[in-house]
């Protein structure tokens, strides 16, 4: 009895096991699948920075950084193991917060509801666009784009976005200048053209009033909104509540307008988290030496030295947001820094720290590396690009 007792448990241990091998090739395909994936989007991101090969750098390659990070943060005389690298900055971090979780703050319009409903500062929401109509918001009922920007007062600015989008791409600056004419994104337009271009993104987009800065962040640079970006993070060592751990000042370009984003070519200065002080600014290389910036290189204005307004505020403010949002955990916090005070503009989950890292290492914090270590990110020592048998599933 107990020989045939056995023979069966053997049997049901044959067939779990034939059974698995299917599950576990799919495991492995996929795996593989998600390692190919990875890299070709490193290859391509690779191949956006149109330098000759000449000027690229292989041998980072294998620790995970890019070409033009390994000139940003100078890795030949720097230590790569304080960077986040880029491996982990497109295929690690952007997974520190659950999918649905993120869903919340990737959309542009729920992020709105969710910011004011918390009755934190954040910029006004005007409307939805959507097949050639602006579905007004709180109010009732909706217009069609041309009544739209006739509705819209002289001198006022009103901002299209694409709901989920970064890099400051589709980005329509909308400011009326005359009774027949308006303003997009610097080039003047009549209603038939200005209908023609709000209507050539076939995705919705949310409409929000434009926010007027304090005269010293205009002063910076008069043709962008010039935004304070805030990377906050728990900190896992000392019960958990949010800590910044980095503040940089984003300053737009002629070549950026009308944003400040880095990746289109905006700058970035250090902010000093206890003055408010701005350290020299940089920006993306677009050779192989970093440049670096005590004055602004279109307008001459001042960086070096200059003091955020509201820095206590701005970081209270954004404190504050972090904790009431403390299931979000991972932000990066886009501020507008008004003649009143800090207004929250966004909020990125998987925010871009070269932008951050440009000035100073990440995990030279203790606080940043536990966090990441907690999440299941190695970081220092080599970083190569997700090996399959560690790709996430």
């Amino acid at each position: 009895m107990s020989s045939q007792v056995e023979q069966r448990g053997g049997i049901a241990e044959v067939v779990q096991a034939c059974r698995s091998v299917p599950i576990r090739l799919y495991r492995k395909y996929r795996a593989g699948r998600v390692f190919l994936t990875a890299v070709r989007k490193l290859v391509r991101k690779e191949r956006e920075w149109q330098v000759p090969m000449r000027l690229r750098s292989p041998r980072w390659w294998r620790h995970g950084f890019l070409s033009r990070s390994a000139v940003l943060y100078d890795l030949d005389r720097t230590d790569p193991q304080l960077y986040l690298s880029d491996v982990h900055r497109y295929f690690r971090t952007k997974r520190m917060v659950h999918a649905k979780i993120q869903d919340v703050i990737n959309n542009k319009l729920t992020t709105h509801l969710l910011l004011r409903s918390l009755g934190i500062p954040s910029a006004e929401l005007v409307g939805v666009a959507w097949r050639d109509q602006v579905h007004r918001f709180p109010a009732e009922g909706r217009v069609s784009t041309a009544e739209h920007l006739d509705q819209i007062a002289e001198g006022d600015v009103l901002f299209h976005k694409v709901m989920a989008g970064a890099e400051g791409k589709n980005i329509h600056a909308v400011r009326r200048i005359g009774p027949s004419a308006w303003n997009i994104n610097g080039t003047v337009h009549t209603r038939d053209s200005a209908v023609r271009t709000l209507s050539t993104r076939n995705r919705p987009m949310i409409v929000e009033r434009g926010i007027t800065q304090h005269h010293k962040q205009s002063e910076l640079h008069p043709g962008s909104v010039n935004t304070v970006r805030v990377l906050t993070m728990p900190d896992v060592t000392g019960g958990g509540d949010a800590f910044i751990a980095a503040a940089v000042q984003r300053i737009g370009c002629r070549r950026s307008e009308p944003a400040d984003n880095w990746t289109l070519g905006g700058l970035s200065s250090p902010i000093d988290m206890e003055t408010g002080t701005l350290g020299r600014a940089t920006r993306l290389p677009d050779g192989n030496v970093k440049e670096w910036f005590d004055h602004h290189p279109d307008t001459g204005a001042d960086i070096t030295g200059r003091i955020v307004p509201f820095w206590s505020e701005t970081k209270e403010l954004v404190l504050h947001a972090a904790n009431v949002l403390s299931f979000l955990e991972y932000v990066g916090w886009d501020i507008v820094i008004t003649e009143d005070g800090p207004v929250v503009l966004e909020a990125n989950i998987n925010t871009g720290v070269n932008v951050l890292q440009s000035h100073q290492p990440l995990l030279a914090d203790p606080r940043v590396r536990a966090y990441y270590n907690e999440r299941g990110i190695r970081v220092g020592g080599d970083q190569e690009p997700l090996p399959p048998d560690e790709a996430p599933l």
